[in-house]
């Protein structure tokens, strides 16, 4: 019996609470309205943010190096055609020996002078497997002439529409392709253009030139590699689970040990990328901040226009007793009950409008002038909302949080109510 008496006073406190908070019932509807529309912006907002920004990392990790790269050290700050890892035969066995859920790619990367009867542009050769490569899969469809690579064909390459505007060749012409080596001499190989690409990278198609692996691995033996070794650039990895990265990149290091190899994942390998995202992302919290100052001004106003309504019945509930603690409760209870509310209405809403863009998608070609090419990467026409579980847990407790905390100040005001003064007005 005296458990029950016990949890009287509290469910008394919610029930009145709850009464109050309806006491002006259209009131608390705008105010629920605005939270609810101010919070479904919110989630859309990053909703969209996030979609853009994986679609984004999506096709960099395709059409660059993968979730994973195995190469020599330093090759990253300074790139060069001397600095490639010779026995490219024995990593290659120690990768397949991890049995990685994915796939390892082996590539060559190259710069050099691409050169046709017209003009000569600096390019960057890239040799890989040309039926295997993830590359094929994203730049395949992206032909505007020609056809891809045969896996027979050790001189075709394939261009940018950039490139072939600034040496002037099509569909058959000759490029060939030059290089220097470490001592100061000089190599050079004849390709003929079999293909033309336009992937909307302007940075890949000015400058990007692709062939099968072992024509890139003429310029590398150039270079004193022994080509029985299969010497390659890098080791590119492409995970199933991209979540699984760091645990991956734990391994290899651990199967690389005792070579000279650097084990560099995607945050490392694109960091004006990684940049971009962390500038978009503070943008995408401004937008945030201002709906929660919203949030905040809209609670503020109900609960502390509630409380001054009633400082007569305040002052009337101190003086038969009620002590100052249990009107700060009172108050609280009102505002625990608001931002449970909102939250529950905000995601209603916004969690609605998520389902729906996840579902269709939003087509930003228009808006984007056709342009979706952003830091060395492109964005998808297309984008659908992303919320990853983290930020679903974020939002709920960051709205629930501000709105809470709107309520403490009235709660205080109640609080110091004095029951003689209280009653006079």
């Amino acid at each position: 019996m005296s458990r029950q008496r016990s949890h009287m006073p509290f469910f008394m406190l919610v029930k009145l609470a709850w009464r109050n908070l309806w006491r002006h019932r259209r009131r608390t509807i705008i105010t629920l309205s605005s939270i609810a529309i101010g919070f479904g912006l919110a989630v859309v907002s990053i909703g969209i943010g996030d979609g853009s920004h994986n679609s984004m990392i999506r096709n960099a990790i395709k059409l660059g190096e993968g979730h994973l790269a195995v190469q020599v050290p330093g090759y990253l700050e300074a790139p060069a055609n001397y600095k490639y890892l010779a026995d490219g035969h024995s990593l290659q066995a120690k990768l397949e020996a991890l049995h990685i859920a994915g796939s390892v790619e082996a590539r060559i990367s190259l710069q050099l002078l691409a050169s046709s009867a017209n003009n000569s542009v600096g390019a960057g050769l890239e040799g890989m497997n040309i039926v295997s490569d993830p590359r094929v899969a994203m730049l395949k469809p992206k032909m505007i002439a020609g056809h891809w690579l045969e896996a027979d064909d050790h001189r075709g390459v394939l261009i940018g529409d950039g490139m072939a505007r600034k040496l002037k060749v099509k569909v058959g012409g000759k490029v060939v392709l030059m290089a220097g080596t470490q001592g100061g001499d000089s190599q050079a190989q004849l390709g003929r253009v079999r293909g033309i690409f336009d992937s909307h990278v302007d940075e890949l198609d000015d400058f990007l030139v692709l062939s099968d692996i072992d024509f890139a691995r003429r310029f590398l033996t150039g270079e004193g590699a022994v080509a029985e070794q299969l010497p390659v650039t890098r080791f590119s990895v492409f995970l199933n689970d991209p979540d699984s990265m760091a645990q991956w990149k734990g391994l290899i290091q651990s199967a690389m040990a005792g070579e000279d190899v650097a084990v560099l994942d995607w945050h490392e390998m694109m960091p004006q990328l990684v940049q971009f995202i962390v500038i978009d992302d503070a943008g995408n919290y401004v937008f945030l901040t201002l709906i929660l100052i919203m949030v905040v001004f809209g609670i503020l106003n109900t609960v502390l226009m509630s409380v001054l309504e009633r400082t007569r019945e305040f002052g009337l509930l101190r003086a038969l007793g009620l002590g100052r603690y249990h009107l700060l409760l009172l108050v609280m209870c009102e505002s625990v009950l608001l931002s449970v509310l909102a939250v529950v209405i905000g995601w209603l809403v916004g969690g609605g409008a998520h389902w729906w863009i996840s579902t269709h998608g939003i087509d930003f070609s228009a808006l984007m002038g056709g342009e979706m090419s952003i830091a060395g990467t492109f964005m998808d026409p297309v984008i659908y909302t992303e919320l990853s579980q983290g930020r679903v847990i974020q939002l709920t407790v960051i709205v629930f949080a501000v709105t809470l905390a709107s309520g403490i100040y009235p709660a205080l005001k109640a609080a110091r109510v004095a029951p003689v003064a209280a009653l006079r007005t």
